[in-house]
C-alpha cells in the first residue's frame, strides 16, 4: 500500500471509528431524545386538499423513522407538532413565533411562497431549519440562508409550460395573477420564456387572494381577447391565470360568456389539480370548455407504483389523493430522519445544521427521485405533468393530459 493510500484508509477508518462510537456513546449511555418538528400547513381554506395530505405523509413518515429508531435502539423520537396556517402569511408568521419560543430547530413547510416570505427573518435570524415542500418564488432562491426547497422553483415551472404553449401554437398570451410573490414570480417567468420565443405577452389584471368579484378582471381580458384576435386566429391566443382557490370564483364568472372560453386557459401549481373545482359545476364546465389544464411537479416514471401503499395511507389518513408536493414533505422528513441518526442529533449550530441537512439531500433518493439541490438550496431541476377537467356524465374529473418536455 503506497502512502497516499494508506492515509486514505487511515483516514476512512478512523471516521468511521468516530461515527460508530458516536453511535455506541448514544445507545449505551444516553436516555431517548425528543426531537421537535413543526409543521406549517394549511388544514383549514385554501391548499387545505394539500395540507391535510401533507400532514399525512408527515405523520406517516414520522411514525416509520420512530419505529426504526426504536427497533434499532437509536435514542432519538420525533414529535410532530402541527401549526394550521390556511396559506395565510400572518398566520404562518404567528406560527413561526411560536415555534421559535418553543426550542424547536425544524420547521416543514409553509406551502407558499408568501407565508415562507413571512417566516425567512425568523428562520434566518435564530437558526431555525425551514424546508418549503412546494414554494417555488425564485425571489426566495438565496444563497447561505436558512432556507430549503424540494420543489423546482418557478423559473423552471415557468419555462416548462411557455414551451408547451409555444408547442400548441400560440402566439398571444394574456396574464393574469394573484398578487402574491409565488404566482407573480410564475407569472414571470412565463413571461420570459414565452417572449423570448418570439410570442407576446400582455399583463393584464392582478387581484388579491380575497377577491370573489372579478367582472372587471374579465371584462379586461375579454377586451385583450377582442383585440389581439384581430392579429392572430382565435387558437393562437391564450389565457394563464397564476392563482389558488379564488380561480374558481374567476371560472364561475366567466363560464357564461363565449368570447372567453373561446381561447385555452392555463393555470400554475397553486391551482394544480384542485378539488373544490371539480364540485363546482359552473366553474368545472368553463375548465372543461377553456381546455384549461395545470401543472404540477411530476413524480419519476413508476414511482407511483413503488409506494401504493404509502398512497393508500395517505387517502385512509387524509380523504385526499397524494401528489408530488404531498410526497416532496414525505421526503422532507426521511431526510431529517437520516440527518439526525447520522449526526447522532441535530447538528449544532446554523450554519452546521444546514451543511449536514444539505449533504443528507442531495444523496436522498425518495419517492420523488433523487433531491439534487442548487447551491441556494432548491431542487435543481423537474418535469411536470398537466392535469385538465372533464365531464362524465355530469361529474367532473380531473385527469392526466400529458408531461412538460
Amino acid at each position: 500500500m503506497n502512502s497516499k493510500n494508506s492515509l486514505l484508509f487511515y483516514f476512512m477508518f478512523f471516521t468511521a471509528l468516530i461515527l460508530v462510537g458516536c453511535r455506541k456513546d448514544e445507545l449505551d449511555n444516553n436516555p431517548i431524545q425528543s426531537i421537535k418538528i413543526a409543521a406549517l400547513i394549511s388544514e383549514t381554506g385554501e391548499l387545505a386538499n394539500l395540507g391535510l395530505s401533507s400532514r399525512a405523509a408527515i405523520q406517516i413518515a414520522v411514525n416509520e423513522i420512530n419505529n426504526d429508531f426504536s427497533q434499532r435502539n437509536i435514542p432519538f423520537r420525533f414529535d410532530l407538532e402541527v401549526y394550521n396556517t390556511q396559506l395565510n402569511p400572518q398566520l404562518a408568521l404567528s406560527a413561526m413565533e411560536s415555534v421559535a419560543n418553543s426550542g424547536c430547530k425544524i420547521v416543514i413547510g409553509p406551502l407558499s411562497s408568501a407565508e415562507l416570505q413571512e417566516v425567512k427573518p425568523i428562520a434566518d435570524s435564530l437558526g431555525i431549519l425551514v424546508v418549503s415542500p412546494s414554494s417555488t418564488a425564485n425571489s426566495l432562491s438565496i444563497p447561505n440562508d436558512m432556507i430549503f426547497r424540494f420543489v423546482p422553483g418557478d423559473q423552471i415551472a415557468g419555462k416548462a409550460i411557455a414551451n408547451t404553449m409555444t408547442q400548441q401554437g400560440k402566439q398571444a398570451i394574456i396574464a393574469i395573477s394573484r398578487n402574491d410573490i409565488g404566482s407573480l414570480g410564475l407569472r414571470n417567468a412565463v413571461t420570459t420564456y414565452f417572449t423570448a420565443s418570439g410570442g407576446q405577452v400582455i399583463i393584464e389584471d392582478t387581484f388579491d387572494g380575497t377577491t370573489t368579484d372579478f367582472t372587471q378582471v374579465l371584462a379586461n381580458v375579454k377586451n385583450q381577447i377582442i383585440n389581439l384576435s384581430s392579429s392572430y386566429p382565435i387558437n393562437e391566443i391564450g389565457v394563464i391565470t397564476t392563482s389558488f382557490d379564488e380561480s374558481i370564483f374567476l371560472f364561475n364568472q366567466a363560464a357564461s360568456d363565449p368570447v372567453l372560453y373561446s381561447v385555452d386557459w392555463y393555470g400554475g401549481d397553486g391551482f394544480y389539480k384542485n378539488q373544490s373545482l371539480i364540485s363546482n359545476t359552473l366553474a368545472s364546465q368553463f375548465a372543461v370548455n377553456s381546455n384549461f389544464f395545470s401543472l404540477g411537479f411530476s413524480l419519476p416514471e413508476g414511482n407511483s407504483l413503488q409506494y401504493s401503499s404509502l398512497i393508500a395511507q395517505i387517502v385512509s389518513m387524509s380523504g385526499f389523493q397524494a401528489d408530488a408536493f404531498t410526497f416532496c414533505s414525505y421526503d422532507i422528513m426521511k431526510v431529517l430522519g437520516k440527518m439526525i441518526e447520522g449526526n447522532c442529533g441535530i447538528p449544532a449550530g446554523s450554519q452546521n445544521l444546514k451543511d449536514k441537512f444539505f449533504e443528507v439531500a442531495v444523496q436522498h433518493n425518495g419517492v420523488t427521485g433523487i433531491t439534487a439541490l442548487n447551491e441556494n438550496g432548491d431542487r435543481e431541476n423537474g418535469i411536470f405533468d398537466y392535469w385538465g377537467v372533464q365531464d362524465n356524465g355530469g361529474t367532473y374529473q380531473w385527469y392526466f393530459i400529458g408531461k412538460s418536455e
